[in-house]
């Protein structure tokens, strides 16, 4: 474990005061993935792809039992393990898995992937002396593009960098293992993928690999075909679109209610779907809406995110959690040091 190397690397060296040691912290998430969802909500823009291009509402059908059987998902901890020279020095573990359904319908890890780092504005304070002892060091700085000053910033700033930083390289973890699977999956196979689908051109290209994205921060319709989109009732599709400022990553999507909303919030039971922008995608977009019909049961309980979760992909989150480290490993590789 990198903290326990860390460690290790505070007990031998002289410049151990430069360090403030935190090794009991407040509560965090098991999972910083929920926080990423908190961004600002943005207003953006899309193009209705289907029919005469104007946004309409429609019933997909019965469920039918789901082609879906390879499973994607990552995860992501990070903890502030010390202040280095009174700047945060953030631990950072990310885990990216594909999950397999066999005709038994259990279960199985088809690849995995995990990697831990710290993460610090490198140009503050010299880290020379972590690194030539094996510990890596990721520059804050670097990944904001200069546009932080360590002089000057607010430790929190650094954190929330240092947070991007581990989603980012999260995502490009993702995107490897996807990339991976589209080399080895057979013609008839086909992936769902707890995310968006758009940071590989191998992957939303892919016609075979589907992306569900649980969050909705971004409002793509103004307010008339937005009401049509919130209005959606269970088993019903949006019209498929394809949003703008995406020139370099295009892909179609259409909404989707996966369960009613009666008495809840209008966002409750809504996905919003995401595949290759192809022709034939926007032919099967209520195909591929009943499988994710059929994938409701069992529910994804007792994750409280159920009404926008299917069940495999609860699988995936449960399997990263076996393996990320837990708060008591990360706080026992501290014990000890002053």
């Amino acid at each position: 474990m990198l903290l326990k190397k860390f460690a290790e690397y505070l007990k031998s060296q002289p410049e151990a005061g430069m360090f403030h040691v935190v090794r009991q912290q407040g509560p965090y998430g098991d999972d910083d993935s929920a926080s990423l969802s908190q961004a600002e909500p943005t207003v953006s823009s899309a193009r209705v792809v289907e029919g005469d291009g104007t946004m309409r509402t429609s019933s997909v059908g019965a469920p039918v039992k789901p082609r879906f059987c390879y499973f994607l998902d990552g995860t992501q901890r990070t903890h502030v393990p010390c202040y280095f020279s009174m700047l945060p020095l953030v631990y950072g573990f990310i885990g990216a898995v594909i999950r397999r359904r066999g005709d038994d319908r259990l279960m199985c890890t088809f690849i995995k992937e995990s990697r831990e780092n710290l993460y610090y504005p490198t140009t503050h304070a010299s880290c020379e002396g972590m690194r030539s002892s094996g510990i890596d060091i990721r520059d804050v700085d670097e990944w904001a593009k200069g546009k932080l000053d360590p002089a000057s910033a607010h430790p929190a700033q650094i954190k929330l960098a240092a947070q991007q930083a581990i989603s980012n390289d999260r995502a490009k973890l993702e995107y490897q293992l996807a990339e991976t699977w589209t080399e080895r999956c057979s013609p008839d196979e086909w992936m769902l993928w707890d995310g968006s689908i758009t940071g590989s051109v191998k992957t939303r290209e892919h016609p075979r690999i589907v992306g569900v994205v649980k969050s909705h921060q971004t409002q793509y319709f103004e307010t008339m075909d937005q009401m049509k989109v919130l209005s959606l009732k269970v088993g019903e599709r949006s019209s498929v679109f394809e949003p703008k400022g995406r020139e370099w990553s295009p892909v179609y999507s259409w909404y989707l209610r996966l369960h009613p909303n009666a008495g809840r919030d209008v966002y409750f039971g809504l996905i919003r779907v995401e595949a290759a922008a192809r022709p034939e995608m926007v032919e099967m977009a209520d195909e591929i809406s009943q499988w994710l019909l059929g994938e409701r049961a069992p529910l994804a309980l007792p994750d409280g995110r159920w009404d926008r979760m299917i069940y495999p992909i609860r699988d995936c989150e449960q399997y990263l959690k076996s393996i990320a480290p837990s708060r008591v490993m990360i706080e026992s590789a501290l014990a000890g040091i002053g």
